[in-house]
């Protein structure tokens, strides 16, 4: 086979988004937790032993973290502790809020709150960075794919499946 795959690096999740953002980001950003924080306040007797309040419960404590942690001294030490908590996120803690929040949405009569809680997790990966890098992911492996099929390795790789 004379086609090699081509090595594509992954994109990081770095700071840099976070630390550039506009004062209404940041507000928005603290919207969001106030959002986070009155829905946590009135479930909280009904629904605490639920998953989905559970992954509330770390959403808002995980984002209040971040702001103080935005809010503090600037520094080399501020952006790798910034860093550190994005990887975090990404790693092990959007996916099962996501996962959570769908579930809620399917259960029906809390579909709702289920919606807010997943525009609010998809609001904080926007100002945050964490979507650009699954954009830039996808972009990456959108121009493979096209340099595969003008060099013709698509017909050898997927031909079966044609």
């Amino acid at each position: 086979n004379s086609q090699q795959p081509v090595a594509v690096t992954q994109p990081k999740i770095t700071a840099a988004t976070l630390l550039s953002i506009s004062d209404a980001e940041k507000g928005s950003l603290r919207d969001v937790l106030a959002l986070l924080n009155s829905l946590f306040t009135r479930n909280r007797n009904q629904h605490r032993r639920s998953t989905w309040f559970k992954s509330l419960q770390q959403f808002r404590k995980q984002l209040g973290l971040l702001l103080d942690e935005l809010d503090g001294k600037s520094g080399k030490t501020k952006e790798e502790k910034l860093t550190r908590r994005l990887v975090h996120w990404d790693e092990s803690c959007i996916h099962h809020w996501y996962l959570h929040y769908t579930q809620l949405v399917a259960i029906g009569s809390f579909a709702m709150l289920g919606l807010v809680l997943m525009a609010c997790v998809a609001r904080v990966c926007k100002i945050t960075g964490i979507t650009d890098v699954y954009e830039q992911i996808r972009s990456d492996d959108m121009h493979m794919v096209m340099g595969m099929m003008d060099d013709g390795a698509v017909e050898e790789e997927l031909g079966s499946l044609l």
